[in-house]
């Protein structure tokens, strides 16, 4: 009977990505000069003002329905027997959905800018 960890099966694939890894452990990234490229620097402004635009509005209508849920705005009946209280709630519950499907279509526009950020980087972009 042969034992199983005994038995060496040939695993292509694993020296493949061994060999990859020894070649990107040579090489060494100068964060430094990524950060002072101005591609660099025009992709994070745009994705921080996407993100904290967007987390930012969503925060301030999310707090803000406690506060308006005890006043007679969102007291009152609006459809039927439903108050505004449970209408502005379901509304948060859109919001958030629209927001999902807002970041998952930017996300590979952010990603597609990154990779030629790095591209920039590593043809010698900012000397």
């Amino acid at each position: 009977m042969v034992n199983v960890s005994t038995v060496k099966k040939p695993n292509l694939t694993k020296e493949k990505k061994e060999v990859s890894v020894k070649k990107a452990k040579d090489v060494s990234i100068n964060y430094d000069k990524i950060n002072h490229m101005d591609s660099f620097n025009k992709f994070v402004r745009k994705k921080n003002a996407f993100l904290f635009g967007t987390t930012g509005i969503f925060l301030f209508l999310y707090i803000l329905l406690p506060i308006l849920a005890f006043t007679p705005v969102l007291q009152q009946k609006w459809i039927g027997n439903i108050t505004g209280v449970w209408v502005y709630s379901a509304g948060l519950f859109v919001m958030t959905a629209v927001l999902c499907a807002l970041y998952t279509k930017m996300a590979p526009k952010f990603d597609q800018i990154a990779a030629d950020v790095l591209r920039e980087y590593e043809q010698g972009g900012a000397e």
